[in-house]
């Protein structure tokens, strides 16, 4: 077996000091890019942004939900990760199907599951339709994730090319703050937030699937295959790499998870008198902070992307470490924006270099599996640290949960050393010799 590659050599044989604007858009073996108007690669992004919002929209209307159905805050935390099911399931069961229906008839789906929670939502009178809805939310999250990242890449004009990955993951993160802030809004000033907010949005769900449907297939009829359920997998070159990022990009995910999560009963302990809207204030905060990194710091080499994420990353999970200690309101606030931008940094740089780095056959099962394990790692907490709180109380739970998450970033950063991303020179790795990916290679 040969010695793996260096970073140098990871996935395409490209330099690691690239940036957004060095990527090329128009690879060899990707369908052809740059071609039309901007307007499938709008309606894409604003589709993304719809969809992820609905899944942290519910957020500050759970206290509503806790009073009119009795529930437990297990219960609560139970509804909040449902979701996740949903979006492995998705991106296990889907991972494939793109490839051989297209990018557009998936999308379709999930803003149809979208819709289909929607209106559960609005006729939920029990905890049982809670699930349902929740569930359908991640259905439509885990189809658009990794097909709406590729389908952006595809349609992106060219003058967008370049920044086409970063900006859908941006628009993924967008769409997870903008929701509890709104969910906020509708708590803080509608009359029945509860039935509103939905129906607005299955409005909006709406006439993005009539938009959806007017624009053209990113994939091309001669560039499908027969439809071969596969499980979504790792690139076939430098899976040291992708094993780094994926532990970072885990790291990331599961601190706002956790914050989403934690944030009410942090509230409830230390401010008693708060609002849903300062729940959804922060948790938002926290979302908006990863999409600002990712929007604003295009232009930063993916390895300094990466260094720099989980810098500030690990800064925030300190802060809030501290702010557990003290339940102070004004710290806690702080590491929400500070972990939400070290999160968006890492998470774009990652995003970019698994989806232009990977050949066009595997890069959907690859962008599938790093969502499978970030949105793993974004339940779990919120599930178990409803059990610790229970057990031990918040202070020693939310102690307990950034440990873990510092421990999973480091161990990701050791990893990414291993494999040179801040080096040119051969490393020691994982043994595999694996070289690029070619385009015949199908996940």
């Amino acid at each position: 077996m040969g010695a793996p590659p260096t970073h140098a050599d990871a996935f395409d044989g490209r330099p690691d000091e690239v940036t957004c604007d060095d990527v090329r858009a128009d690879r060899d073996d990707s369908p052809a890019t740059g071609k039309g108007s901007g307007f499938p690669f709008s309606v894409i992004l604003v589709s993304v942004v719809a969809v992820m919002a609905h899944t942290a929209l519910p957020t500050p209307v759970y206290a509503i939900y806790r009073r009119e159905f009795g529930l437990t805050t297990l219960q609560v935390t139970e509804v909040y990760a449902i979701y996740a099911l949903g979006v492995i399931a998705a991106l296990v069961l889907f991972n494939s199907l793109s490839h051989t229906i297209g990018r557009r008839p998936l999308l379709l789906i999930g803003l149809i599951c979208s819709a289909a929670s929607n209106a559960v939502f609005l006729c939920a009178d029990s905890l049982g339709h809670l699930f349902v809805a929740r569930l359908l939310t991640g259905l439509a999250a885990g189809t658009f994730m990794g097909t709406a990242t590729v389908a952006a890449v595809e349609v992106a004009p060219r003058r967008f090319a370049r920044h086409a990955a970063v900006g859908a993951t941006a628009a993924n993160i967008f769409g997870l703050g903008i929701g509890p802030v709104i969910g906020g809004l509708g708590t803080q000033f509608l009359n029945a937030p509860e039935h509103q907010l939905f129906l607005c949005h299955l409005a909006a769900v709406v006439v993005l699937a009539v938009l959806l449907l007017t624009t053209r297939e990113p994939l091309p009829r001669d560039a499908r295959v027969p439809f071969r359920w596969t499980a979504p997998k790792p690139p076939s070159a430098d899976r040291l790499t992708y094993a780094g990022l994926t532990l970072t990009g885990v790291s990331g995910m599961a601190t706002l998870g956790m914050l989403a999560g934690l944030t009410p009963h942090f509230l409830d302990t230390f401010y008693p008198r708060s609002t849903g809207l300062a729940a959804g204030l922060i948790v938002g905060g926290g979302f908006g902070g990863s999409a600002l990194a990712q929007l604003a710091f295009q232009r930063m080499t993916i390895s300094r992307g990466l260094a720099a994420g989980a810098a500030v990353m690990s800064a925030g999970l300190l802060v809030l470490t501290a702010a557990i200690l003290f339940g102070s309101g004004v710290l806690y606030t702080c590491a929400a924006v500070f972990t939400g931008l070290g999160q968006g940094l890492a998470i774009g740089r990652s995003i970019q270099e698994i989806s232009t780095r990977t050949a066009h056959a595997e890069r959907v099962s690859a962008v599938n599996l790093y969502y499978v394990a970030l949105y793993t790692g974004a339940a779990v907490p919120v599930i178990a640290l409803a059990f610790l709180e229970k057990a031990y109380g918040l202070s020693t739970a939310g102690l307990a949960f950034c440990g873990f998450a510092l421990a999973f970033c480091a161990t990701g950063i050791v990893q990414l050393i291993r494999a040179g991303m801040w080096r040119g020179a051969p490393t020691a790795g994982d043994g595999t010799g694996a070289g690029p990916a070619g385009p015949d290679d199908r996940a």
